[in-house]
């Protein structure tokens, strides 16, 4: 994937789709295709549907790229949609009882660690599988700080026009995300550090 494009590069993009141009649009969904499908997998939690949300959030931007006055950035109004999208269907897959057989051979296990005490860094894979596990439990704003910030590496100033919110909330967001994940990994709850 290349380099992420100018602001000025992603307006004549939007111009030349609103011009008609497809190959214009085709263009946009190489160009944040990866940003979306991650994004909307570490929101939801759900990575086996992280390809049709990403379908919906390239709908909802053809749709809506009319209303887009390029007063942020591209990048960052698809980011608002697609976390947006994923945020709704992170409730409501939490609404739905979804139960698993677990004798059932077509069940997802998922990536398995291999134990190997030569590894230096094994103890540090563990603690990051552990942390996207948990990851859906946490609460969404905070949820929402922590994915942007540690993962997507955005700013706390891309954080917070995405969230729409100050950047001190967004600190704040972060700040109570990472006490949390302390508290289920080590039992180490927030007043200890205070």
């Amino acid at each position: 994937m290349s380099a992420p494009p100018s602001d000025e590069r992603d307006l004549q993009l939007v111009e030349r789709i609103r011009a008609g141009d497809q190959r214009a649009f085709a263009e946009l969904i190489d160009q944040y295709k990866g940003m979306v499908l991650n994004l909307v997998a570490r929101m939801s939690g759900k990575v086996e549907n992280a390809e049709d949300l990403a379908q919906e959030v390239f709908v909802r931007v053809w749709r809506g790229l009319h209303n887009f006055r390029g007063d942020c950035k591209l990048s960052t109004w698809i980011y608002r949609i697609a976390l947006n999208l994923a945020i709704a269907e992170s409730k409501t897959a939490r609404s739905r009882s979804q139960f698993l057989d677990i004798d059932d051979p077509t069940v997802e296990r998922g990536p398995h660690f291999v134990e190997d005490d030569d590894n230096p860094y094994g103890e540090e894979v563990r603690l990051k599988e552990q942390m996207l596990r948990l990851l859906p439990g946490m609460p969404e704003k905070h949820r929402t700080a922590v994915v942007l910030f540690y993962l997507k590496q955005l700013s706390y100033n891309e954080i917070s026009e995405i969230m729409d919110v100050p950047v001190g909330t967004v600190k704040s967001y972060l700040f109570r995300g990472k006490a949390w994940l302390r508290e289920q990994l080590f039992g180490e709850s927030m007043e200890e550090f205070e």
